[in-house]
């Protein structure tokens, strides 16, 4: 009888372990994945067009097509630096942020960013809750900067998808993440008030 429980409770104990450390493992992956999508987009940014061999990166889930297409999102305001993928799956939110609405253009129309809040650390947009009306947000492309100021923050209801429709002569920014339940979203919206050539 001893045995027996004794030996419950070592599998329970290890049961523990491995489940507290899966998150680990995840960000782990995750912290490889965005050192290999760094390495990549800057020996894609030195090519100047040129074709480039990206098969000796490890852990890197793109194509050189895919990543020509990133840009920057720098939010002075609360320290946040991430790349924007093109397309938004679960596979690329968990790397960085990503580009809601496909063929979106910089400085036209309202330019739209996920993000996962993050449960630890600055990563992706755990911080954005905390950007304020007049805040400065920049979108970096390879050739441009593109400058917003920041107008609004509201929580909407997941429903609310009218937030990152086209207004006609409007120039935005909107940023949308979970709120900590997960059962609403933070939307951050911009209106572009300048841009500087590189």
């Amino acid at each position: 009888m001893k045995i027996t429980k004794r030996s419950i409770g070592i599998c329970f104990m290890i049961a523990g372990v491995i489940f507290v450390s899966i998150p680990f493992y995840y960000e782990w992956k995750q912290a490889k994945q965005v050192a290999a999508l760094e390495e990549a987009l800057a020996l894609v940014t030195e090519s100047d067009e040129n074709a480039v061999d990206l098969s000796s990166i490890e852990d890197l889930p793109f194509s050189e097509e895919e990543l020509k297409g990133v840009i920057e999102l720098e939010i002075p305001s609360i320290d946040l630096k991430q790349k924007i993928l093109t397309q938004t799956t679960e596979e690329n939110l968990s790397i960085a942020l990503t580009q809601i609405k496909s063929n979106q253009t910089p400085g036209e129309g309202n330019f739209t960013v996920a993000g996962h809040r993050g449960y630890r650390g600055d990563r992706h947009f755990r911080q954005l809750p905390n950007v304020k009306p007049g805040s400065k947000a920049f979108l970096h492309t390879a050739k441009q900067t593109f400058i917003y100021e920041i107008k609004t923050s509201e929580v909407i209801e997941p429903t609310a998808v009218e937030v990152l429709d086209d207004r006609a002569g409007e120039d935005e920014l909107t940023l949308i993440t979970c709120t900590l339940d997960g059962k609403e979203r933070i939307a951050i919206k911009g209106t572009l008030v300048g841009k500087n050539d590189l």
